[in-house]
């Protein structure tokens, strides 16, 4: 067939990819939208009928009047409070499909924006606290609701889904080596296989037999989209951009292997000049401020109050077992520092020289790391203690210190470190903490030293004071329970 008839029909055939595209996304959002509406009329409709005139008859009268204006009490409030809690779902991307993962977050900001916004002037008004406990009340449930609907909306939309692919209109594209690889890979996890081409040198020289081979692989599986695997040339991604522009399909690429273990690489202006920002260091500037402020302020919090706690613990392996109350170890922290922790003594003497003997019950089989379901070297208050992670309080010290901080990864031994590979190394970029998302992750019942090092490598890349604060309030529950502590 002539060229020019073969980029024709390709140009035919990418209008009308565009055509799906665009009604996929369109029925998506305006189902979403219809939903949200819904959702929220519903709510504010179910909030005017509960029985709350016992509760307002308690309230003063400037009290109560902002109650009533804050849950629409006719059909024309109504309309009024769904649309500006609406625009500001809008304005605050809640409506965005390339960045679903903060839509929970982005929802609550929007809520709180269409429920104080209107009602400006009064927020601030006489008797503050409970104005404001009447604002979170309210907002409380409305999230809770809308992140649900969104959640079932996402289940039962996803034929619809703007952001899924589907295997069989996805080309693989790479070399053999890669291609193959990736393919095995998954077939052996269970998933549908992708129809494939194998990229060769002949490719990049222009207009070629392989350029019209691509294309026709692109016509027969009917694809809309392009993965790209592998090392390729400038001059082969070229051409393969190229031919996905005439056929209308969109290009993605997998991440290189030289990334995998590291940081997700994204792009910066310098100048004007677009750069790939592949590594930074953790925490920069005002990040390491806030954090040891949190850590000294935390830390002096928990002395003072988990003063009895100290106690007990202190008196109890006092009165058990011989030896001294408190352990140190060496351990090794932020840029490959050593310093001693501290803990109370959980193990009878001359516990660190028995270890050897006990390697073959390492839970954690070949990985640096070293745990036993039931050590023997562990006395009887020492189980409790260690179930507990009461005999990690005295790390307290070790914040003050600036040695560790309230949130961090595992602290090391050295022993360990002597068998770290190079991508383990990122877990001193950061002060070590007293708890972490390993811990609140599942602590020992997560065996795999790679799956730990992936859970802080996550935690560091992506650092928020908020962050520290959601794991130091999912650390209580997890002490509570005792999973995955021995």
């Amino acid at each position: 067939m002539p060229e020019h008839f073969t980029t024709l029909g390709l140009r035919h055939r990418a209008l009308a990819l565009q055509r799906r595209r665009f009604w996929r996304e369109f029925s998506y959002g305006s189902i979403l939208l219809a939903a949200d509406v819904v959702t929220l009329a519903a709510i504010f409709s179910l909030l005017a009928m509960l029985p709350l005139d016992s509760f307002v008859a308690k309230l003063d009268s400037e009290s109560a009047g902002f109650l009533r204006g804050l849950i629409p009490q006719n059909p024309v409030a109504l309309v009024r409070r769904v649309t500006s809690l609406i625009f500001c779902l809008y304005l605050t991307r809640s409506y965005a499909d390339t960045e679903r993962q903060h839509h929970a977050s982005r929802i609550a900001a929007g809520l709180l924006l269409g429920l104080v916004l209107p009602r400006w002037a009064e927020v601030f008004g006489a008797d503050l606290r409970v104005r404001w406990l009447l604002i979170g009340g309210v907002l409380a449930a409305t999230w809770a609701i809308m992140v649900l609907q969104r959640r079932g909306i996402a289940d039962a939309l996803q034929s619809l889904d703007p952001r899924r692919l589907e295997s069989s209109r996805t080309l693989l594209v790479g070399p053999a080596v890669d291609v193959e690889r990736l393919s095995l890979e998954r077939v052996d996890s269970g998933r549908t296989p992708m129809p494939v081409f194998v990229l060769t040198d002949e490719l990049p020289m222009g207009v070629s037999e392989r350029t019209h081979e691509l294309y026709d692989a692109l016509a027969e599986s009917d694809a809309d989209t392009i993965i790209l695997v592998g090392t390729l040339s400038d001059a082969a991604l070229q051409s393969v951009m190229i031919t996905a522009s005439s056929a209308g399909a969109s290009v993605y690429a997998t991440r290189r292997a030289a990334f995998r273990e590291l940081d997700e690489p994204s792009f910066v202006l310098r100048r004007a000049e677009p750069l790939s920002l592949l590594s930074r260091p953790a925490l920069v500037g005002s990040q390491l401020v806030v954090k040891r402020f949190v850590d000294v302020f935390g830390a002096l919090f928990g002395l003072v109050l988990l003063l009895p706690l100290w106690a007990f613990a202190a008196l109890a392996v006092a009165v058990t077992s011989r030896g001294p109350v408190f352990f140190r170890q060496l351990r090794v922290g932020l840029g490959g520092d050593e310093f001693w922790m501290i803990k109370f003594r959980t193990m009878v003497h001359d516990a660190e020289g028995q270890q050897a003997g006990l390697e073959q019950a390492n839970v954690y089989s070949a990985d640096p790391l070293f745990k036993m379901a039931r050590d023997p070297r562990t006395t009887p208050i020492g189980v409790f203690l260690r179930r507990s992670s009461l005999d990690e309080l005295p790390q307290l010290l070790n914040v003050l210190r600036g040695e560790m901080s309230l949130v961090g990864p595992r602290p090391a031994l050295p022993s360990e470190v002597e068998r770290y590979q190079p991508h383990h190394f990122i877990r001193f970029e950061v002060l070590p903490g007293m708890t972490g998302p390993w811990q609140v992750g599942g602590r020992n019942t997560v065996r795999s030293f790679e799956d730990v090092v992936r859970l802080e490598s996550r935690y560091i890349r992506g650092w928020t004071v908020w962050r520290d604060f959601s794991i130091l309030v999912r650390t209580v529950p997890a002490v509570l329970s005792m999973k995955g502590a021995f």
